[in-house]
């Protein structure tokens, strides 16, 4: 009996020596250098500038040396596209890097109604960069519809009109479309 009464205090003891390195184990884990792979990365230790990270888990690409990500194109949707609302689909080929993450592609309306551009609507979307499509639809109000009358507005929509994403062809990031108010 006493050798069993024993051999449960030295089991309860061992019990809460583990208890306890195992907690110390997780803390020096957490410290040791020699474990960074266990420590998220940073924005400078990145593999050669491929993503950013930011604390909502997105990870947004960018090229490295300023070879072409991936191709952009963008084509109107004329059957969602009304006189202040414009639907379009934007494309993205895949990246020839391989690389992960989200492009941020930066979207600007414009209308003509009067002859005279104005800028209605900029957005910046976030698009795989594994390629894809998109669909958008953006409704704008117009100055000119407020003065009355019925015209033609002419929209004008770019995808990247700051030039800000490497592509081999830049040709293809716009068009106009025009709807009869």
């Amino acid at each position: 009996m006493r050798v069993r009464n024993n051999i449960s205090k030295i089991a309860m003891l061992l019990g809460i020596f583990i208890l306890l390195a195992s907690v110390a184990d997780s803390q020096m884990n957490r410290d040791s250098p020699f474990l960074g792979s266990k420590l998220p990365r940073t924005d400078d230790q990145n593999i050669a500038g491929q993503g950013l990270s930011s604390g909502s888990g997105i990870v947004i690409s960018a090229p490295f040396n300023n070879q072409a990500v991936s191709d952009l194109s963008i084509s109107a949707d004329p059957n969602n596209t009304t006189c202040n609302m414009v639907s379009f689909l934007l494309t993205i080929t895949p990246s020839p890097s391989s690389s992960t993450g989200y492009q941020p592609v930066k979207v600007r309306v414009l209308e003509n109604r009067q002859g005279t551009p104005t800028a209605v609507a900029e957005l910046t979307l976030l698009v795989p960069v594994t390629g894809g499509l998109l669909h958008e639809t953006i409704g704008f109000s117009s100055a000119a519809s407020s003065a009355g009358g019925s015209g033609i507005n002419e929209i004008t929509v770019t995808a990247d009109p700051d030039n800000q994403i490497p592509e081999t062809n830049e040709g293809n990031n716009g068009f106009t479309i025009s709807k009869t108010c």
